[in-house]
């Protein structure tokens, strides 16, 4: 088992999303919108997520969903170095990441236990070990630094698959707008700026919580 990019892997991908959401047939270089002003939305919403929230294209995102009893999935071939965050999608929850000399030594026969929702993840030898061995299907988000340089603007796999989703909202709303297709373009304008306002309290929320729920100091 390994991981993947996701349900939307690429700046394609998504602007197959659109096409589907349109309902006006495929996307060319003449038809209305042009699949080239689609790239471009998208690209437009990616960078402005990116500038929202902080996402870089040296960190990036991908996806898995486990087995029953599996405990060891490959990473992808550009995970490096630096640190990662893991969370079960399927449950709305963070992985405790610890180092691999605590991960054999709190869990000496990861092999031999009892399968469960796994809540502990660790890097060996270019594998990511999880304990407890999964009791069925979990949907892994796998947060990372990634390895070499990709500052394609079609690149979208440093934003998390839900935003990838987002872009095409915006895309659509474009889309809409372009077919004058009034009601429809407002439906999903809504759709775009309701969560890129509901993810920046998110976020915020976050940041308030990492702090203790104190206030700064105005000066800092």
């Amino acid at each position: 088992m390994a991981f993947n990019a996701g349900t939307l892997p690429n700046i394609d991908s998504c602007a197959t999303e659109v096409q589907g959401n349109l309902n006006r047939g495929t996307l060319s270089a003449t038809s209305k919108p042009t699949l080239t002003q689609v790239h471009n939305w998208l690209i437009r919403a990616k960078e402005k997520l990116a500038e929202e929230h902080g996402y870089s294209w040296r960190r990036v995102f991908a996806y898995m969903d486990t087995s029953a009893s599996s405990y060891r999935y490959s990473l992808p071939s550009d995970f490096g170095e630096g640190g990662f965050l893991i969370r079960d999608t399927t449950q709305d929850i963070r992985l405790n990441v610890i180092d691999p000399v605590s991960f054999d030594s709190f869990f000496v026969d990861v092999a031999g236990s009892e399968s469960g929702p796994p809540l502990y993840a660790t890097v060996k030898s270019n594998e990511l070990w999880l304990s407890k061995p999964a009791n069925g299907v979990y949907r892994f988000e796998l947060e990372y630094d990634r390895t070499g340089d990709d500052t394609s603007p079609a690149d979208v796999s440093y934003l998390p698959e839900g935003m990838r989703f987002k872009i095409c909202d915006y895309a659509t709303y474009r889309g809409f707008i372009a077919l004058e297709m009034w009601e429809a373009a407002a439906a999903y304008k809504t759709e775009w700026t309701g969560e890129v306002i509901k993810s920046k309290q998110r976020d915020t929320r976050k940041k308030w919580k990492s702090r203790g729920y104190k206030t700064r100091h105005w000066l800092v």
